[in-house]
């Protein structure tokens, strides 16, 4: 019985960090403030997961039951500001707490923070590139034993389109495409989580796209989806460099919802909702950002203009 506790508690560190939503992505910039100016937001939503897929020994993604259903609460902070009339700086920190889990599984904290630099490369269309990092905490500001931290340091790089999808339709298509390196790291090994080694993930394919329809000038409603896919995870075992087995990586979800923009409020509400995958959790949720708590008024009295995103 303590032998399968701490095998589940293993997947679930394992496929807990290849959740549905990424924090980077769920920001995709589709315009940069103005220089000097500031914003903020902070998301807040609820995901749960009854099912997750593991790849066997075979190389057969196999779906599995959880014990006791997932829940767990998603909350991320986002500060922005503009360098200049082109260029905008961000950090994001995402956090969690798990509210419900299998074989009495908890854990709860800040994860990992990502910073990132948006700037444009074209207007028309509108195109932007984004350089980011991202800083592993390793646990350091989580308890309980569930995680939502990776132990790698992490670059990303991404482009970023928005642009209709012809002359005089006023139907738009937002797509970001991005490519995501990792630095060795130690970490538990994915065939044998008891022991660890020093591991490194292969260069990351990351995709979303939207279709954007507005309804009126405030009310905008949104379809679209994102694909995650890597290779296997290598690992230095006794001086040797190998790929670890069964260790590949990818999911794709459904993404929809609605953007609500006028004087009184700047609202957006997402669905997400897993489709396929390896070595992931089955997962859907909902998250919402534009309840008017304001990340920047943590630290400052007043904040100002806006940075789109998809």
């Amino acid at each position: 019985m303590a032998n399968y506790r701490f095998l589940l508690v293993s997947l679930l560190v394992v496929c807990g960090v290849s959740f549905s939503y990424d924090p980077l992505y769920y920001n995709n910039l589709t315009s940069v403030l103005h220089s000097m100016e500031s914003d903020g937001d902070v998301a807040l939503g609820y995901f749960g997961a009854n099912q997750y897929w593991f790849t066997d020994s075979l190389g057969n993604s196999e779906l599995h039951d959880y014990s006791t259903g997932m829940g767990v609460l998603r909350f991320q902070f986002a500060g922005r500001y503009g360098l200049t009339n082109s260029h905008t700086i961000s950090i994001i920190i995402p956090g969690y707490l798990q509210i419900q889990g299998p074989e009495e599984t908890s854990g709860g904290g800040i994860s990992d923070p990502w910073i990132s630099l948006d700037g444009w490369l074209s207007r028309s269309p509108m195109l932007i590139a984004r350089g980011a990092i991202r800083i592993p905490f390793k646990g350091a500001l989580e308890s309980g034993n569930y995680s939502e931290s990776d132990r790698h340091f992490a670059f990303d790089g991404a482009m970023t389109i928005q642009s209709p999808i012809g002359q005089g339709s006023n139907l738009n298509v937002e797509a970001t495409a991005g490519l995501r390196y990792y630095l060795w790291a130690w970490d538990a090994l994915h065939v044998s989580p008891r022991d660890s080694a020093e591991t490194k993930p292969p260069i990351e394919l990351r995709l979303t796209g939207f279709l954007v329809l507005p309804m009126n000038p405030e009310l905008s409603l949104r379809i679209g989806g994102e694909i995650a896919t890597r290779g296997e995870t290598e690992a230095k075992i006794d001086g040797n460099t190998t790929g670890q087995n069964n260790s590949d990586f990818s999911r794709q979800d459904l993404r929809a919802g609605f953007m609500l923009n006028n004087a009184n409020m700047d609202l957006t509400a997402e669905v997400f909702y897993c489709l396929g995958g390896e070595n992931t959790s089955k997962e859907w949720g909902i998250i919402i950002n534009g309840t008017g708590i304001d990340f920047l008024s943590l630290f400052s009295s007043t904040s100002s203009g806006s940075g789109g995103r998809n």
